[in-house]
């Protein structure tokens, strides 16, 4: 079957509902492929063109998505848990309720991305570029998003949770409702926010630029 459809997604650039566990797709063009509940598990999707992609519940746990181009791609609802998408380009990617468990998203280009309710627990965004980002009740417990571009992102009612904030960019955030419990917010930049509803329970501020542009000193 996994042949089958690998020549299938060859001949057609589609495969929905396919089985391509494992295959080989690096630098692969895929431009607006429909993927729709495909199975990409463990496959090696390095720099491939995935501009537009239909990858509604498609199965990436564990993909290699290293600088792979999925601009305006829909992934509502898929799985993406440990995906490597390091430097990966996914601006005004549909990720509504994606599952991204720990994945490696190190320096990716999320601008405008829709992460309405998504799993981002433990994601290792260090350098993410999530300006204007929709993270409205995304749940991003114990990630990693130090020197993060955060400008303008819609963080409302988000879990951020022992969040790892040192150095990220949050001006012009909306953090209505968000949950920062624990988190470090060492060096971030919070200039012109409004924490109206934030828990900041027990979060850290050092050398912090705080909402009316003072620097907060202690810890």
């Amino acid at each position: 079957m996994k042949k089958e459809d690998l020549q299938r997604l060859k001949d057609t650039g589609n495969c929905p509902r396919g089985n391509l566990r494992g295959v080989d797709l690096g630098g692969a063009s895929l431009l607006e492929a429909v993927l729709r509940e495909t199975d990409l598990s463990q496959a090696n999707l390095r720099r491939a063109l995935l501009r537009r992609a239909i990858l509604v519940n498609a199965n990436l746990r564990e993909a290699n998505l290293q600088e792979a181009d999925l601009k305006g791609a829909d992934l509502e609802s898929a799985d993406l848990y440990r995906a490597d998408l390091f430097k990966a380009i996914l601006e005004d990617v549909d990720l509504q309720d994606a599952n991204l468990d720990q994945p490696d998203l190190r320096k990716a280009i999320l601008i405008k991305a829709d992460l309405r309710g998504a799993n981002l627990f433990r994601a290792r965004m260090q350098g993410a570029n999530l300006s204007e980002a929709d993270l409205y009740r995304a749940d991003l417990e114990k990630s990693d998003l130090s020197d993060a571009n955060l400008y303008k992102a819609d963080l409302r009612e988000s879990n951020l949770h022992a969040v790892n904030l040192q150095g990220a960019n949050l001006q012009g955030a909306d953090l209505e409702g968000a949950n920062l419990f624990e988190a470090d917010l060492t060096e971030a930049n919070l200039e012109g926010l409004s924490l109206e509803r934030t828990n900041l329970e027990s979060a850290k501020f050092l050398k912090t630029i705080m909402p009316d542009g003072h620097s907060h000193t202690r810890q």
